[in-house]
C-alpha cells in the first residue's frame, strides 16, 4: 500500500545502488563532521572567556559526535548499513544533548527538529519500514513540543554558551539545507539516471521488438510461439494462413493441435526425408486438408517454444506420385503389360514358395494353356485383334479358375496356372478338362467371330522338387506334346517328350557352335533332262557335328527357324553356293544353275535382295547361275512381301521354283500371281506312281497346271524306271532322285563336269 511512496530501483544494478547510497551517506557524514568540528572550535574559543559555563562539556559532546561521524565515515566504504546506523544514532544523540543539556527552552526545543531528519536518512539507507517506524517514534517529541514545556533537564550539566543559539541554528541550517538536500540530490540523480536508462532501454526494446516483429512476420516460413501446453502465444502471417486462422482468432488461446491433427496414414520414406533436409517422418493435416510438418522446435528461456512449420502438401503429392510410380514399376516388372497377369518371373517366385512347403500327401500341378488361334487372328485381322483376343482370354480364364488359383502369362500365347493339393493325375485331368470346357469357344472382336482353340499341358511336382524352372519346363514339354498330337488336346508330361526337348536344346546350341566353327557344308544333287544330261544342281546343306554326330536338315532346319538362327544358315548357304559357282566357272568355264532353298523366314527378310546381290557381286557371278526354291507355306506366310521379293528376283534374272508343290494350301488364284519359272512335284506323289491312281491324277493335274502357268516341271524322288516312264509320258521335263544321282560332294560334281 506504500509502494507509491518508495523509489522504483529496478532500473539500476545492485552495484549502482550501493554506489549512490554510499555517496549520499558520505555527503551527510562529511558535512556533519565538518559542522561538529566547527562547533567544537567555536566552543573552545568561547570557553577562554567564560570557563564557568561548561564549555568543556561541549567539547566532550562535540568530540564524541566527531568521533562517531569519523567511525561512520570509515565504515561507509565497507559496511554501509553500520555507517548509516551510526549516523542516525549520532543525530539522535546530538538532539538529545541539545534538548537535555541546554537550559533555555527556546533554544533546546530546536533539538527536536534534528530528529525529524532521521526518517529521511532511514528511508535512503534502510527502506520504508524503518522510516515509517522512526516517523511514528518522532511523534512523541512532537506532542511534547505542542505542550510548549521543556523536558526534565540535568541541572548539573549545562552546555549553553553565548553563541549556542547561533550554533544550533547553524547546525539545523547545515543539516536541512546542505546535508540532507545533497544526499537527496544524490538519490534523485540516481533516480534520473535510472529513468534515463529505463527510457533508453525502453526505446531499445521497442526498436528490438519492431525488428523482432519484422523478422518474425517476414521470416519466410510459418513460425509460432507456444507455451509448454502448446497454446499459441503468437503466430506470423504465414503460419496463420497455413493453419487457416482468421485475425480475430489469433488471441483465443487455442492450442496448436486444435488446428492440426496427426495423420498416421502419411509417413515419408527415409530416402525421401534425406532429399528434403531431414524432414520429419510424420505429417499433420490442417482443418482445410493441407499437409503440415513440424520442421523444428526450439525451447526459449521462459519455457516457451518456437515452432517452425512446413507446408508439405506439394511434397506429399510428389511422394505419393513417386510411391505410385514405384509401385507401378514394381507391378510392371512382375506383371504382363497386356493382361496385367503375373509374368514368368512372378510365377517362378510363387512356385519357389509353394514347392518349399509341399509335403508328400499332396501334389501340385502346373497347367499351361496355349491359344493356338492367335496366329490366325493376327494374320487375318492384324495384331490389334490378336491383342484383344489375348486380353479377353486372360479375363475369361481368371474368372473360370478357383478364387485362390495363381495364374500367369508365361509367354506370348501361353498362360499357366497352379492347382494346389491335387489328389492324383486323373483328378487333375478332370479339373483341367472342366476349366477348358467352361472357357468361351468363340470371341466377337469388332464384329468378327474368332474361334478359340487351345492346347493344354500338365506337369505334376515330384517329391523333392524345389526348382520352379524344372516344373515350368515340364509343363511346356507337355504343352508341345498336346499341340503336336491333336492340336487341341490335353497332355501330361512325358519323359520321352523331355528327351526330345533336351535334344532340341542341344541342337540349337550346336547350331551356334557350327556356324562359328564352319561345321556346315554343301552337297549338290543334280537335276537331269530326258536324255540324262545335267540340267542343274540343288544345293543341300549337311552338318556333321563333333558332339552330336550327323544331324539331318529335317531336324536342325526346323529348330533353327524356331530359334531365329535360320538367317545365319541362309547367309552361309548363299555365300557358299556363290563361291562354289565361281570356282567351277574359273576351273571349267561353265557351270549348271544352282538352286538354293529359301524358308518362309528368308522370303520375308527385308535384306534378302541385298544379301543375294552382295554375294553375287562379291564372287562376280550373274543371276543366270542361281535359282531359288520356296515352298507353298513360305508363300502364304507373308504373301505381299513374298510376291514383291520374288518379282524383284525375277526382274534381276534369277530363277524361281515352287518346291514341294501340292502339299500346301495355296489356292490356284494365288499361285497365278507368283512369278515362278518352275514347279517341283513333291516326292510323296511320285512314290505312289503305279500304286495309287489318285496320286497319278494329281501329278497329271500339276503338269497341266504348269503348262497353263508357263512353268517347267521337276519331279522329285524318282527312284525307279516305272516312275520315270510315267513322268516322261505325261510330259514332265526334269527329274531328280536316286535313280539318277544321290546328293554328291563337290569332288564328285567335279568329275561330272569334266565328263
Amino acid at each position: 500500500m506504500f509502494r507509491w511512496l518508495s523509489l522504483n530501483e529496478g532500473g539500476l544494478s545492485p552495484a549502482e545502488h550501493s554506489i549512490w547510497r554510499a555517496s549520499a551517506l558520505r555527503t551527510i557524514l562529511v558535512s556533519g563532521f565538518m559542522l561538529e568540528a566547527i562547533v567544537a572550535i567555536v566552543a573552545m574559543h568561547s570557553s577562554l572567556d567564560a570557563p564557568a559555563v561548561g564549555a568543556y562539556y561541549v567539547l566532550w559532546i562535540a568530540g564524541v559526535s566527531c568521533a562517531l561521524l569519523a567511525i561512520g565515515l570509515y565504515y561507509s566504504q565497507r559496511r554501509l548499513n553500520l555507517s548509516a546506523s551510526i549516523l542516525i544514532a549520532t543525530v539522535y544523540a546530538t538532539a538529545f544533548s541539545i534538548v537535555c543539556f541546554v537550559r533555555e527552552f527556546e533554544i533546546s526545543k530546536l533539538g527536536y527538529l534534528l530528529i525529524y531528519a532521521t526518517p529521511i536518512i532511514a528511508r535512503l539507507f534502510f527502506g520504508t519500514r524503518l522510516a515509517l517506524l522512526l516517523m511514528a517514534c518522532n511523534a512523541v517529541p512532537f506532542f511534547l513540543l505542542l505542550r510548549n514545556q521543556p523536558i526534565v533537564n540535568f541541572p548539573m550539566t549545562d552546555i549553553t554558551l553565548p553563541g549556542t543559539h547561533s550554533y544550533i541554528q547553524s547546525l539545523l541550517f547545515l543539516l536541512f539545507n546542505i546535508c540532507l538536500p545533497l544526499s537527496v540530490f544524490r538519490a534523485l540523480h540516481a533516480l534520473d539516471t535510472s529513468l534515463l536508462r529505463r527510457r533508453q532501454t525502453r526505446t531499445e526494446l521497442e526498436t528490438s521488438h519492431e525488428q523482432y516483429q519484422e523478422i518474425f512476420q517476414n521470416a519466410g516460413s510459418p513460425i509460432l510461439l507456444c507455451d509448454s501446453d502448446s497454446r499459441i502465444l503468437q503466430a506470423n502471417r504465414l503460419a496463420n494462413t497455413l493453419l487457416g486462422r482468421a485475425e480475430h482468432q489469433c488471441d483465443d488461446g487455442s492450442s496448436l493441435f486444435d488446428w492440426i491433427a496427426l495423420d498416421g496414414s502419411i509417413r515419408f520414406k527415409q530416402h525421401v526425408m534425406d532429399d528434403v533436409s531431414n524432414l520429419p517422418a510424420t505429417a499433420y493435416r490442417t482443418r482445410d486438408g493441407k499437409m503440415v510438418a513440424l520442421e523444428n522446435i526450439s525451447a526459449t528461456s521462459k519455457d516457451h517454444y518456437i515452432v517452425a512449420l512446413r507446408d508439405v502438401s506439394g511434397l506429399h503429392s510428389m511422394h505419393d506420385a513417386l510411391q505410385r510410380s514405384q509401385e507401378r514399376e514394381s507391378f510392371l516388372h512382375n506383371h504382363d503389360r497386356l493382361t496385367n497377369l503375373p509374368n514368368r518371373d512372378m510365377l517362378r517366385l510363387y512356385l519357389g514358395d509353394i514347392l518349399a512347403k509341399t509335403d508328400d500327401r499332396h501334389l501340385i500341378a502346373l497347367v499351361s494353356f496355349r491359344v493356338n488361334s492367335i496366329r490366325h487372328a493376327n494374320e487375318k485381322f492384324g495384331a490389334y485383334a490378336g491383342d484383344v483376343m489375348i486380353r479377353r482370354f486372360a479375363e475369361d480364364l481368371t474368372e473360370r479358375l478357383p478364387q485362390d488359383c495363381f495364374c500367369a502369362r508365361l509367354r506370348s500365347i501361353v498362360f499357366s496356372f497352379v492347382i494346389e493339393e491335387v489328389r492324383d493325375p486323373a483328378d487333375t485331368l478332370r479339373t483341367v478338362e472342366k476349366i477348358r470346357d467352361d472357357l468361351s469357344r468363340e470371341m466377337d472382336i469388332d464384329g468378327a467371330r474368332l474361334m478359340v482353340q487351345l492346347s493344354a499341358g500338365i506337369a505334376l511336382a515330384r517329391k523333392g522338387d524345389l526348382e520352379p524352372d524344372d516344373l515350368i519346363r515340364r509343363s511346356e514339354v507337355a504343352l508341345d506334346s498336346a499341340r503336336r498330337s491333336s492340336g487341341h488336346g490335353i497332355a501330361l508330361f512325358d519323359e520321352g517328350d523331355a528327351l526330345q526337348i533336351r535334344r532340341s536344346v542341344e541342337v540349337e546350341v550346336g547350331i551356334v557352335s557350327a556356324l562359328k566353327h564352319r561345321e556346315f557344308r554343301l552337297v549338290y544333287q543334280p537335276k537331269v533332262k530326258h536324255d540324262g544330261s545335267i540340267a542343274g544342281l540343288e544345293a543341300l546343306i549337311r552338318w556333321q557335328s563333333p558332339t552330336l554326330g550327323a544331324v539331318t536338315p529335317g531336324e536342325f532346319i526346323q529348330i533353327a527357324e524356331s530359334a531365329g538362327l535360320i538367317r545365319e544358315i541362309t547367309n552361309f548357304v548363299v555365300d557358299a553356293a556363290c563361291a562354289q559357282v565361281r570356282f567351277w566357272l574359273d576351273k571349267y568355264g561353265t557351270c549348271p544353275p544352282v538352286a538354293i532353298n529359301l524358308s518362309a523366314v528368308d522370303i520375308a527378310r527385308h535384306d534378302l535382295l541385298h544379301l543375294i546381290e552382295s554375294s553375287c557381286a562379291a564372287h562376280n557371278i550373274t543371276s543366270e547361275y542361281l535359282e531359288f526354291e520356296i515352298t507353298e507355306t513360305g508363300l502364304i506366310g507373308n504373301e505381299a512381301l513374298a510376291i514383291r521379293h520374288l518379282d524383284e528376283l525375277k526382274i534381276r534374272g534369277f530363277g524361281i521354283a515352287i518346291d514341294d508343290f501340292g502339299t500346301g494350301y495355296s489356292s490356284l488364284s494365288k499361285l497365278s500371281h507368283f512369278p515362278a519359272r518352275s514347279i517341283k512335284i513333291d516326292r510323296s506323289f511320285v512314290a505312289q506312281i503305279g500304286y495309287n491312281q489318285k496320286s497319278e491324277l494329281i501329278i497329271k493335274a500339276i503338269v497341266s497346271l504348269a503348262r497353263i502357268l508357263s512353268c517347267t516341271t521337276v519331279a522329285e524322288g524318282v527312284e525307279n524306271i516305272g516312275q520315270e516312264d510315267f513322268l516322261k509320258a505325261i510330259g514332265c521335263e526334269f527329274f531328280q532322285g536316286f535313280l539318277y544321282y544321290r546328293p554328291l560332294e563337290v569332288r564328285d560334281i567335279d568329275s561330272l563336269l569334266l565328263a
